[in-house]
């Protein structure tokens, strides 16, 4: 069995949750096998290595909550600060927020306004986790934020494709 599938085994898929018509993937059975988590790991870095240089990235920007699970590790395996994007009304200080269509109503992703504060991001360009990839409203805005804070981003990476 490859990396690929051993992590697609262990993604449950249910219908209908959390509302009727939607189709939710599962990640958290990947937390039960240590070398799955070590191969979603592992094919994130392989990516970076293969397609960026230190030179060229700034940061990991992970995406609340499931981003959280990987964003950290990913991060720390490339040397790169990891920067939260959160669920609205969580952040203290000043924040800055958008708007997003999630496939069953509406939410806001927020980040502080110093989020790279201290990182050196002249001329770099930043990369975006998270867990799946849905309709895509929550990449979106996450990305709008990160503009909104001067920064560009490099690609987005996803443990498992919903939309495909």
């Amino acid at each position: 069995m490859t990396d690929v599938e051993l992590v697609l085994s262990k993604i449950k898929m249910y219908q209908n949750h959390p509302v009727p018509g939607q189709l939710f993937a599962d990640i958290f059975p990947v937390f039960r096998d240590p070398i799955a988590v070590e191969a979603v790991i592992s094919h994130f870095v392989n990516r970076f290595n293969t397609s960026y240089s230190l030179s060229q990235i700034c940061a990991v920007v992970c995406l609340e909550a499931r981003g959280f699970f990987f964003g950290p590790l990913v991060a720390s395996r490339l040397n790169l600060p990891c920067i939260p994007v959160r669920k609205g009304a969580k952040l203290p200080g000043d924040v800055v927020s958008v708007n997003y269509q999630k496939e069953y109503g509406l939410d806001v992703f927020e980040m502080k306004t110093d989020a790279f504060e201290g990182v050196d991001c002249q001329g770099k360009q930043v990369l975006l986790l998270d867990d799946f990839l849905g309709k895509g409203g929550s990449i979106i805005a996450a990305k709008n934020l990160v503009s909104m804070l001067g920064m560009q981003v490099a690609e987005a990476y996803f443990v498992f494709d919903v939309s495909a």
